[in-house]
């Protein structure tokens, strides 16, 4: 016996049928089976009936005087508030063209007369178990509906805040930047001021090092600025036809002494077609320089850097390759992550020359890429499309 998922002595069955006799015998078994049951002699009478009281489902004659079970049906399914109601045509038209008909008329079921109990009580406590499947599936879908629009809701204020304080965030660090380099510009002119002074001095040492070090903090100041200016999009680009061979060039001359005093040998392979992209001059200048220090700083003495340029599905590629100690596997995927590198040593002004880099490539919609070279080193990739 199928297991029902309703209690019948809560559910309503209205019986419409013109003859008395049908009713009184329908209603019987109905009772038995403790379904509460209600009654109409008629078309009229029945949409009266359902206009003042609810059900849950509803056995229909089709031959009756004035309203047919055909116009009775059509009217419950055209209702908003009955539409829902399963119907089950208890009739003796049980032709097809008849079965069909009701069917379009938006029955659920027939039974035809004259019936077998155990039929009737069957075909009745399906559709009941049906109707009671579908209006919890309903309830389920209506409380979902509600918890989505709900974390919606909290998602979105979520969000409010949280872009708030990411503008926050962002002006704060450009106001740093801003107010930073105003002091560290002083303090680097003074150390040049006394470097060029006291070049033999036993001090020159030490205010060679506080030179340096004023250059590290302008320029660590400079890249948190065009980060924060990257991010927020406040950055304001200027597109125009640039010659990368010449991008590398002045990168190449801004870490002369660098080169020098590590006896670096740059080994230059530019492809002789046309080197031009379309991008923003100085964050490709930028871009190419980020790297470049990267591979002088992590070359040993002695070490060579080259740069080489090709073509590749309409795309300008630069490698830039160094004969440093290469990165560790385990970091190749999350170079180019803000502050992603755990390795403080050997992170140490690199993650965000590599995370500049990449935002750079991000806004020309290029690609970069990095990977350590077989017989040693890295090398880092840029791709531009031309």
């Amino acid at each position: 016996m199928t297991k029902l998922n309703y209690a019948p002595e809560d559910c309503k069955i209205l019986v419409v049928d013109d003859l008395s006799t049908n009713i009184q015998m329908i209603g019987k078994i109905l009772l038995q089976e403790n379904y509460q049951v209600s009654f109409a002699l008629s078309g009229k009478e029945a949409l009266s009936v359902l206009d003042k009281n609810s059900c849950d489902l509803i056995l229909l004659d089709i031959l009756m005087p004035g309203m047919d079970g055909y116009e009775v049906c059509d009217r419950i399914k055209s209702n908003d508030k009955t539409k829902n109601i399963p119907i089950i045509f208890l009739t003796a038209k049980t032709d097809s063209d008849s079965i069909i008909k009701g069917f379009k008329y938006g029955a659920v079921d027939y039974v035809g007369k004259p019936f077998f109990t155990e039929e009737l009580l069957s075909r009745i406590k399906t559709q009941l178990r049906l109707k009671k499947q579908n209006e919890q599936l309903e309830s389920w879908n209506n409380l979902l509906e509600d918890k989505i629009k709900e974390r919606t809701s909290e998602l979105q204020s979520a969000n409010e805040e949280l872009a708030l304080l990411e503008k926050a965030k962002n002006n704060f660090l450009m106001l740093i930047s801003h107010e930073l380099r105003t002091p560290l510009n002083a303090i680097n002119g003074f150390t040049e001021l006394l470097h060029s002074s006291l070049k033999s001095s036993k001090h020159s040492e030490a205010i060679k090092y506080l030179k340096q070090s004023s250059e590290k903090l302008i320029a660590l100041a400079d890249s948190a600025l065009l980060i924060t200016e990257l991010q927020s999009g406040s950055y304001l680009m200027d597109f125009s036809r640039i010659n990368l061979r010449e991008m590398c060039e002045l990168a190449i001359a801004a870490f002369s002494d660098d080169i020098n005093n590590k006896s670096i040998k740059i080994i230059s392979g530019f492809d002789e077609g046309s080197l031009d992209i379309n991008g923003d001059y100085n964050l490709v200048l930028c871009c190419i320089r980020n790297l470049m220090h990267n591979a002088i700083k992590y070359s040993p003495a002695g070490g060579s850097i080259t740069l080489k340029t090709s073509k590749a599905n309409n795309h300008t590629l630069l490698e830039i390759s160094d004969t440093g100690p290469g990165f560790p596997k385990e970091e190749l995927g999350k170079l180019f992550r803000l502050f992603g590198k755990e390795e403080k040593d050997f992170n140490e002004g690199f993650g965000l020359d590599l995370a500049t880099a990449k935002l750079i490539m991000d806004i020309h919609s290029g690609k970069i890429s990095a990977e350590n070279l077989p017989g040693g080193g890295a090398m880092i990739t840029l791709s531009f499309p031309n």
